[in-house]
């Protein structure tokens, strides 16, 4: 549109709903160590009240139509999401232009939303896993992009106030920085014209290039991090620096992920069911906007942390040497494959899928060939990537469990 806005329409007919999926770019690549947790604080707020609605009416509107209205904030973007029945079309366009545009983001909304954001914080610290994870990204990234994490810190929660989470409202809830997905049973002309209607004189934010300014990579890692929890697990994550969501190394590394995951995996078969080293054990491969990392987890006794990672390290090696087997490579690219596709024919998810898509450049139809590209890997890039991205030299080992 005039103003920027990026509008996808799809008519599905199959069943009479509808959903909106409206996302921007922002997360913590768009916060500092000050303000991390600033972009989820500000979505929770978006749905407590505007200037002409109360959270209380939000509230009775959308679930008066039996819709739902619900905010997210992430790594790389925030957003908003709504369902509604397709003959409730304009109570729900209606609805999400309203807390997009008029938010009034209340003193006492503030201070409940930031307790309940702090207990999750503080929750975390129960959560070995997440904990770990944490861990590993700062000794990857530092204290600034994927080395935040999207719920902040204890300290930058505490220390938000309400005119920062106004002015990061005002930077990149634009429309030059969002991308509006409603997909369901529409017609699209009407959609089209409905949208410019209700967001036409919305208005655009000519410096928002300076405010995306992607973070620099840390230029140094720490090698070991560890933390002490009293408890009678320890988990141990093993993080290397990974790739980003437009390159095409993504997919071998995603098969990798797939084949070392599964209850039938080599670190599943050598790590649990061999040794009996794990309560859990896996890997993630986390993609970003900017290069995000590849990473493999355990979870085990505190006494056999030693003897765990130097296993996940002879797996690493094992991948940079061999690869994945022949067996490994096809089961992995038939579980994903048929994961994706599945996973297309959930309209709201695709249509949060496309969205993002746009959003990160990538364009709308981008998931649409993913298929292809999987069946385009090959055995042996399986190897060349492995040797690329698990890289001894530049791999961080984070350790949480008793002192």
């Amino acid at each position: 549109m005039a103003n920027g806005l990026k509008l996808l329409v799809k008519e599905d007919h199959r069943l009479p709903f509808i959903e909106f999926r409206t996302v921007f770019r922002g997360g913590v690549l768009a916060e500092t160590a000050e303000t991390n947790g600033v972009t989820m604080l500000m979505g929770k707020l978006l749905l407590k009240g505007t200037k002409t609605r109360s959270s209380e009416t939000i509230a009775r509107e959308i679930e008066s139509v039996g819709g739902s209205l619900d905010s997210y904030g992430g790594n790389n973007s925030f957003g908003l999401n709504a369902e509604v029945l397709s003959s409730d079309f304009a109570t729900g366009l209606g609805l999400v232009t309203d807390v997009l545009l008029n938010p009034t983001f209340p003193d006492a909304a503030l201070e409940r939303e930031r307790e309940v954001q702090l207990a999750a914080i503080r929750s975390q610290k129960d959560q070995l896993l997440q904990s770990a994870s944490k861990l590993m990204r700062r000794g990857l990234f530092g204290s600034s992009g994927y080395g935040l994490d999207p719920l902040g810190s204890e300290s930058s929660v505490q220390g938000l106030r309400g005119s920062q989470i106004r002015d990061f409202h005002q930077a990149f809830a634009v429309p030059n920085n969002c991308v509006l997905a409603i997909y369901g049973d529409v017609n699209t002309a009407n959609v089209r014209a409905a949208v410019e209607q209700a967001l036409g004189s919305w208005k655009a934010n000519d410096s928002l290039a300076a405010s995306l300014t992607l973070p620099e990579p840390a230029t140094t890692t720490s090698p070991r991090v560890s933390e002490t929890r009293d408890k009678k697990q320890a988990v141990i994550i093993i993080g290397y620096r990974g790739t980003s969501v437009g390159n095409l190394e993504r997919y071998p590394l995603e098969l990798i992920q797939e084949a070392c995951s599964d209850l039938g995996s080599r670190l599943f078969l050598r790590v649990r069911e061999q040794l009996g080293l794990a309560y859990y054990v896996g890997a993630q491969n986390f993609l970003g906007v900017v290069p995000g990392y590849f990473a493999f987890y355990v979870g085990t006794m505190p006494e056999k942390t030693t003897e765990v990672e130097q296993e996940l390290l002879k797996e690493a090696e094992l991948l940079r040497s061999e690869g994945l087997t022949e067996e490994e490579f096809k089961r992995a690219k038939a579980k994903i494959i048929g994961q994706r596709k599945i996973a297309r024919q959930d309209l709201g998810g695709y249509a949060m899928t496309t969205a993002l898509d746009e959003l990160y450049g990538l364009g709308y139809a981008y998931s649409d060939h993913e298929d292809v590209r999987y069946e385009a890997v090959l055995l042996e890039d399986i190897k060349r990537v492995a040797q690329k991205y698990l890289n001894p030299g530049h791999q961080v080992v984070a350790l949480v469990g008793p002192g």
